[in-house]
C-alpha cells in the first residue's frame, strides 16, 4: 500500500494542488478499502499473512466486514495524528494488544 502513497506524491505534484488531493484522497479510500475487504472476507491482508496473523472476533469467531471497517477508520485515530503513538502505547498497554480499532470493533489480530 505504501506504492500508493508514492504515486500519489510524485504524480501529484504536476498535476498541480487540485490533482495532488485527488490523487491523496483516493489513495486513501484505496487503503481503507483494501483493509476493509481483505481483513473483513479472509481475516487478514497479504502482510498478516505472511507474517501468519489473522485478525479475529475477540469472541474467537472471523472478523466480519463490519468489524474490520470499523476497525480500519478507526486506524486514522491509531495513526495520522500520532504517527502510530497511539496504537503503540495501546497495543503495548492492552492485555490483548489492541489498538482503538481493536478495541471498538471488539477484534483482537493473533497468530495463524
Amino acid at each position: 500500500m505504501g506504492l500508493i502513497w508514492v504515486v500519489v506524491i510524485l504524480a501529484g505534484t504536476p498535476l498541480g494542488d487540485i490533482g495532488f488531493l485527488v490523487l491523496a484522497f483516493a489513495g486513501l479510500v484505496a487503503t481503507l478499502v483494501y483493509g476493509f475487504l481483505l481483513e473483513g472476507l479472509y481475516g487478514y491482508t497479504p502482510g498478516k499473512y505472511l507474517l501468519g496473523l489473522v485478525v479475529i472476533k475477540s469472541d474467537g469467531s472471523d472478523c466480519t466486514i463490519g468489524a474490520s471497517i470499523l476497525r480500519n477508520l478507526l486506524w486514522i485515530v491509531d495513526a495520522l495524528p500520532t504517527f502510530n503513538l497511539v496504537a503503540m502505547v495501546l497495543i503495548l498497554l492492552t492485555d490483548d494488544n489492541q489498538r482503538v480499532g481493536d478495541l471498538v470493533a471488539d477484534t483482537v489480530v493473533v497468530k495463524q
